[in-house]
This record gives structure tokens, sequence and C-alpha cells, in this order.
């Protein structure tokens, strides 16, 4: 392959970091542009284990690549292993007869390893893993532009696994924080510890039913965990009254659905979510607040979770199960979307 277009296709691949944070496919996509760059048979992805002495398979090509995945190495032992403690690229262009191949991956799979390149991957100057690339075809031998090209399709692996561990690690602080965000709203009520879960867990439950897919259904979520955030800013004001939160203060601007929305509106990753807070005590004929809106105008995020909070808010008021499915049937038309309730209905059938 001519260095022009090696170089484009190493650019089509580095885009790809900017548009998704989805580890695994970046790396199988790295993974396989390093195998036609380098005209090589199989290659995989290593990535440095917790505790600093063994090489675990991220990614490994050929018919027994899910087999050898399941291998360990050690830092040290075999040629991978020598990269990742030497932390320089290999090339081995006569593997069965060097003393640093091991064979013990060729005895598990029946592979038979002629030639190998193998380099290291970097983050910030601490070694994250090894790539490597076996056999390269009609029995040619690996050369330095190889080795350069392996060493830009590593730096891009390890780029990629950076950008997913801090994104990660980003939504696990996200979470965190909504955690303790739900606890001090269910801290006013003994009554209400859980519910914030509850109704989340139902909505997405209906949203599932309703082929709700992707960030359509990321956004279901995070309405139905933070609908009643606005309560937050709300001071004694609340109470649960037979199992319904009551706020004493009726002004429509004041309300916690707006007071919610406006919470988390600057927030990207919840952006979506913002209309479903707000409008999530609409009602199906349009006498719900604080816009009035009716039917399809409602957004069907608020409308699942207008069920989901009904249900859980009967349920917590200890209201059996058979009352809940008569209220819910009361409300089809006028408080809730017909749909919806069916398809509740539908699943909740009482045996």
């Amino acid at each position: 392959m001519d260095r022009l277009h090696a170089l484009k296709e190493i650019f089509e691949v580095a885009k790809s970091l900017s548009s998704t944070l989805d580890v695994d496919t970046l790396l199988k996509r790295i993974d396989s542009a390093a195998e036609r760059l380098l005209n090589a048979e199989v290659s995989s992805i290593m990535l440095l284990d917790d505790d600093g002495q063994t090489l675990s398979f991220k990614v490994a090509t050929g018919e027994k690549g899910g087999m050898i995945q399941k291998m360990k190495v050690k830092v040290g032992q075999g040629v991978a292993g020598s990269v990742a403690r030497d932390r320089k690229t290999l090339i081995v262009n006569d593997a069965q007869n060097d003393p640093r191949f091991t064979g013990q991956a060729d005895r598990m799979s029946g592979f038979i390893t002629r030639s190998i390149i193998c380099a290291p991957m970097f983050n910030d100057g601490q070694l994250i893993g090894v790539m490597e690339v076996l056999n390269k075809k009609d029995n040619q031998v690996f050369l330095d532009e190889d080795r350069d090209l392996l060493e830009s399709l590593s730096s891009l692996a390890a780029v990629s696994v950076c950008n997913a561990k801090m994104a990660e690690d980003q939504r696990n602080f996200f979470v965190n924080v909504i955690e303790v965000l739900i606890s001090a709203i269910e801290a006013r009520d003994p009554k209400l510890m859980g519910h914030s879960w509850r109704v989340a867990q139902l909505a997405t439950t209906l949203g599932r039913l309703m082929n709700m897919q992707g960030q359509v259904y990321k956004d279901l979520y995070y309405g139905a965990l933070l609908h009643d955030i606005g309560l937050i800013n709300i001071r004694n004001d609340i109470s649960v009254s037979e199992g319904i939160i009551i706020g004493r203060d009726k002004n429509p601007e004041m309300n916690h659905p707006r007071i919610g929305a406006e919470l988390i509106r600057n927030i990207n990753l919840l952006k979506g979510a913002t209309l479903i807070i707000l409008h999530h005590h609409e009602t199906f004929d349009g006498t719900g607040f604080p816009d009035h809106l009716a039917a399809e105008h409602i957004p069907i995020g608020a409308r699942i979770v207008a069920v989901a909070e009904a249900v859980e808010e009967m349920r917590l008021a200890g209201i059996p199960e058979d009352r809940v499915r008569q209220m819910l049937e009361k409300g089809r038309d006028t408080r809730y979307d017909p749909k919806i309730v069916d398809i509740f209905m539908q699943e909740f059938a009482e045996a």
C-alpha cells in the first residue's frame, strides 16, 4: 500500500476519535486498519492490567480470536511482554527461531506465527498496552516503514482508550452527583425514599415496550430519574399525602417542573431530559401545568413519566393494584395518554 493511501486511512481513523467514545468499536477499526496497512494476516491489541504485571487481550482477529482473547501475557515474557517491559517496538521476521517467542497462542489456536511486529501504546508517557500484527502476507518481511505505520496506529489506539476512560470517569462522577441530588430531595420525607428510582424503572420499562432506544431512551431515563429535582428549590413546601407529592406554592411560574427544567437546561448530557421534566405534569386534555399542553403536543417522554409517577405514587399510598388500574382507566384521555395506559395494562396484566 502506498504511503499516501496509508496516511489517508490513518487520518480517517483519527477522525473517528471525535465522533464516538465506544472504545471497542474504535479499537476494532484501528486493529483492522493495521492488518490492511501492513498487509498482515491477523492482529491484536492488549491492554496493561491494573497490576502492571500482565497484558489482557482487548481485540484479537482471526478464526481463533475469541479463544486468544481469554489469554493473559506476563510483562517480560514473549514478544508482546518484551515490548511492554522495554517500551520499544520489535520486529521479529523469524518468530519460530526467536528466543523471545513462546508460541503459547499458537499452541492454543493452531495458528502458525511466522513474523511479528509489536508496538507499545503510551498515554502521557505511561504504558497502557501493546499492539501486535502477525504474518506479513506473500512471505514478505516487516520493514521500518511498517514500524512507523504501526506506531502511528498504536498512538491512536492509546488516545481511544484514554478518551473512553475519561468519559467513563465523567459519567461515574455525574451519576454520583445525581444520586446526591436525589437523596437530598427524598430526605425531605421518609416516604419518598426510592421514589425517583422506581419511577425511572417503570418509565424505562414502558419506553422499551414502545421500542425506545439510543439517546431518546437515555433522555427518558434521566428525565424520569430527575422529574422532581425542582423540589430541591422549594423550601418547606413539600409533603406527601396518601402517596401524592404536594407543593403548596401553586404559582405556575414557581412550580417544581419549571424550576427543575431550569436547573438542568445548561447541562449538555441532560438537555434531552429538560422537556420531560418541564412537562411531566401536563395532562392529556390540556388542563395540566405549566403550559397547558395537550395530547401529542406533550413530549412522549413526559407522557410516559406522568403514567409512571402516578402508578408509583398510588402504590406508595398503599392503594391495591386493581384500584391502581381502575384509576388509570378513569384517567385515560383526560390525565393520561390512552396508548401508554394500554401498554401498562398489557404488560402488568393481573394473573
